[in-house]
């Protein structure tokens, strides 16, 4: 009688064991596999590139020094990607005669959630007069879609300690307008 109730406790051992097991495993599929949902299937995904016009508008200290423009437009090159209401996005902007004359490229890439109206942040460097800036500029962006039109309005955390201006700050209010395709 002994051996069987050995026999019997090992294989629920190994039953529970198993379940553990189990439950680990979808407990794993379900935290990788419901966000996806909310994401869309890969059919869904929707990309694009886009073109457009983007005024910033310098609110930091350096807006004060006199070779300094406080307020510039630059010229966008977007590519987007998002399916249901995460976005992601990659922007090159150019800004001609930024600063001293110089013109200004920066990189950023940006995370959005919503459709119609959407918010999100983002990170970006800038290059000026062909080196790198010390500091990127992080950024809270908020906009509206219609159809091919994408109207924003971002405000940018940005540090300029390159340049000798008695101050690095570089804060900004931007608003921009893209075409996208």
């Amino acid at each position: 009688m002994n051996r069987q109730y050995f026999a019997m406790a090992g294989f629920w051992n190994l039953i529970l064991l198993k379940g553990v097991v189990v439950k680990r495993t979808l407990l794993t599929l379900m935290i990788v596999l419901i966000p996806l949902g909310f994401v869309g299937t890969a059919t869904d995904a929707e990309a694009g590139f886009g073109l457009g016009l983007h005024y910033l508008a310098t609110l930091g200290d350096i807006k004060d020094h006199p070779e300094f423009d406080s307020g510039a437009l630059g010229f966008l090159a977007v590519y987007s990607l998002g399916a249901g209401l995460i976005n992601f996005e990659a922007d090159l902007e150019w800004v001609p005669n930024y600063a001293f004359g110089e013109d200004l490229w920066e990189p950023s890439a940006y995370a959005f959630v919503g459709g119609f109206i959407y918010g999100g942040v983002g990170i970006g460097i800038g290059n000026y007069n062909g080196d790198w800036l010390d500091d990127p500029f992080y950024a809270i962006r908020a906009g509206v879609k219609f159809a091919f039109l994408d109207v924003f309005a971002s405000y940018r955390f940005q540090k300029w300690s390159d340049v000798d201006t008695g101050s690095d700050d570089l804060n900004s209010i931007t608003f921009g307008a893209l075409f996208k395709f």
